[in-house]
């Protein structure tokens, strides 16, 4: 469908969207993650009834206004933190497009779950190998990554959450060698500009 553009909340959006889909369908499960509203309904009558379905709404502010735009999983939407647990509720994927897009979200939950893990492993004095540099965690900066400090020429510096989800932990019998070998690293992409460092990894 196309988008709706009328004066509201965001969250009188969300309960206009459930009202809506309720008229033809039982809402057995709804969630809002930022500008997206998650729902697993069920088809109450009809050919289809019993039927139950993962629908999308993406509802997005302007200034007093929303825009509402509508989707579900037949059309393969590029969005993925949707719960595993409406993939596991609803119906078996139809179409061509359901099928990959219920594999990219339980692929998103996986690499989710893995950051979640590795963070929770993350202590101070932890070496991680980023390009070709050998760095040594310092302070954790929450969601803005970690203060490390380059062990070839000790400067201190921000390594973003993305990088260090890409960096490799080494071992304890790991870190004498690679430190010996490190090197400059590459030149960054979004340098960004902290109390420690004005350069990132």
């Amino acid at each position: 469908m196309g988008t709706t553009v009328y004066r509201a909340t965001r969250a009188q959006a969300v309960q206009d969207e459930l009202r809506d889909i309720s008229v033809r369908s039982l809402v057995l499960a709804h969630c809002v993650k930022g500008a997206r509203l998650w729902v697993l309904a069920q088809v109450k009558g009809g050919p289809q009834a019993g039927t139950r379905w993962i629908a999308l709404s993406l509802i997005h502010t302007q200034g007093q206004d929303v825009a509402v735009k509508r989707l579900d999983e037949s059309c393969g939407p590029y969005y993925y933190d949707c719960p595993l647990l409406y993939l596991e509720m609803a119906r078996p994927p139809d179409g061509p497009h359901a099928g990959p897009w219920r594999e990219k979200v339980r692929a998103h939950h996986a690499q989710a779950a893995e950051r979640r893990r590795l963070r929770r492993q993350a202590q101070p004095g932890l070496r991680v190998l980023y390009g070709q540099a050998t760095y040594a965690l310092e302070r954790p900066l929450g969601r803005r990554g970690w203060v490390v400090t380059r062990e070839c020429d000790g400067l201190s510096m921000r390594m973003n959450v993305r990088q260090f989800a890409q960096a490799t932990r080494l071992a304890p019998e790991s870190v004498a060698s690679t430190a010996a070998t490190s090197a400059p690293p590459t030149t960054p992409t979004t340098p960004t500009t902290t109390p420690h460092s004005s350069e990132e990894p």
